[in-house]
């Protein structure tokens, strides 16, 4: 079945807000699809993809080859992920960022694939997400209570976003230039730090009791102070003495003597993203009561927090972008879209696909009426759009 072409204008921007097509079709297939429109180009993919693990979950989650290969029991799954990876390559681009939620299990074999499909030089990051305070035992001795998101880029022109400041309670100075806190060392730190490697950033500073800081002792209650550490060790300065000239009102001395730069607050401040990611709006408790509210019951083995996604895609992606999900589920990331475009003026397109899963009677999907997973994910659509009438959704059985 031929898609239609005017879903997928050149320019996201002219999307409707909110706009969400689903696929219900084995993903396989629709990338294939999504990949004959030239003009489509993805901005950030999210997916959650089966773990591996031989749980009985309502989709396939065992591939697990039982011949003795190189890649052991691995094999299957890899042979699995590998043209889907391929294929959201070549979806992504240039600047395009891929996101892949995994747990221990394939996560060495997934960074493996990832550097062979996008490039080791393209890989940006490994964040771990803290899922449980409590944790789970499947480890003798050990609550395993994170699992991970692998991000890379499509090129080198990849960039993230960085996620909005909300901490302004940290902000707890305020001079005439805001609010600031103070959480970064003037004197450097690491490699190339010491007195000689850059000698011209090595100079006397002159600092009040009320933490103002000057290059120059204009006063006599002035204290001097140089940048060696607590080993007496010289260092130098982050900047050069002209700079620290112009912009001493951002840096800050403590009574100590030791200066800091301060960082100042701002409306819609974005700051990177941190490798571990523990907000109470990421644990999988949060995910579950989310489910509860939009199906009324538990109907999904492993959702997605919306907060966490939000993030991802908030930080991955432009306010424009095009955002695909392959292993769409419950249909979490177009959710994600949507209220983003709510609450920051944005305009983001979701592309789902969800295979037509057949769901047993006996499942909790299967005795809350759904006959398949695709109706799983099409029925938040459905939600959605009741609530709020101007988000509209196309679903196509392909």
């Amino acid at each position: 079945m031929e898609l239609p072409t005017e879903l997928f204008g050149l320019n996201p921007a002219h999307v409707d807000e909110g706009d969400c097509l689903l696929l219900k079709s084995d993903n396989l297939k629709a990338l294939g699809w999504l990949l004959q429109k030239e003009h489509l180009k993805v901005d950030f993919c999210y997916i959650d993809p089966p773990y591996n693990t031989g749980s009985s979950f309502v989709y396939h989650d065992k591939r697990q080859r039982r011949d003795v290969s190189i890649w052991s029991k691995h094999h299957d799954w890899l042979a699995f992920m590998l043209p889907r990876l391929v294929a959201t390559q070549m979806l992504l681009n240039d600047q395009g960022v891929i996101a892949v939620s995994i747990d221990d299990y394939e996560y060495p074999y997934l960074k493996i694939l990832m550097d062979s499909v996008f490039g080791e030089i393209n890989f940006i990051s490994s964040l771990i997400v803290c899922r449980s305070k409590n944790g789970k035992g499947g480890k003798a001795n050990v609550a395993v209570n994170h699992e991970y998101v692998l991000l890379y880029g499509k090129t080198q022109k990849a960039a993230l976003r960085g996620v909005e400041d909300s901490d302004l309670e940290r902000y707890d100075k305020e001079d005439e230039h805001g609010k600031y806190k103070i959480d970064g060392l003037f004197r450097k730190k690491g490699d190339a730090s010491r007195r000689e490697d850059r000698p011209n950033m090595f100079y006397p500073l002159y600092y009040s009791q009320d933490g103002q800081v000057y290059t120059k002792k204009i006063r006599e209650d002035l204290i001097e102070v140089w940048p060696s550490d607590s080993k007496g060790i010289e260092r130098r300065w982050l900047w050069g003495r002209e700079k620290a000239e112009s912009e001493s009102w951002k840096l800050y001395a403590s009574a100590k003597g030791v200066v800091y730069v301060k960082n100042y607050s701002s409306a819609n401040k974005r700051i990177k993203i941190r490798s571990i990611l523990d907000k109470q709006e990421y644990l999988n408790d949060k995910a579950a009561r989310e489910v509860k509210l939009i199906y009324g019951e538990k109907i999904f083995e492993t959702p997605k927090p919306i907060g966490l996604i939000k993030d991802l895609i908030d930080c991955c992606s432009p306010p424009d972008a095009v955002v695909l999900d392959y292993f769409a589920g419950t249909g979490t990331t177009a959710h994600a879209c949507y209220l983003l475009n709510k609450e920051k003026g944005a305009c983001r397109k979701s592309i789902l696909v969800e295979h037509e899963f057949v769901i047993p009677d006996t499942h909790f999907a299967g005795v809350a009426g759904f006959r398949n997973t695709a109706e799983m994910t099409e029925f938040r659509l459905r939600k959605i759009k009741e609530a709020d009438s101007e988000f509209d959704y196309v679903a196509l059985a392909v």
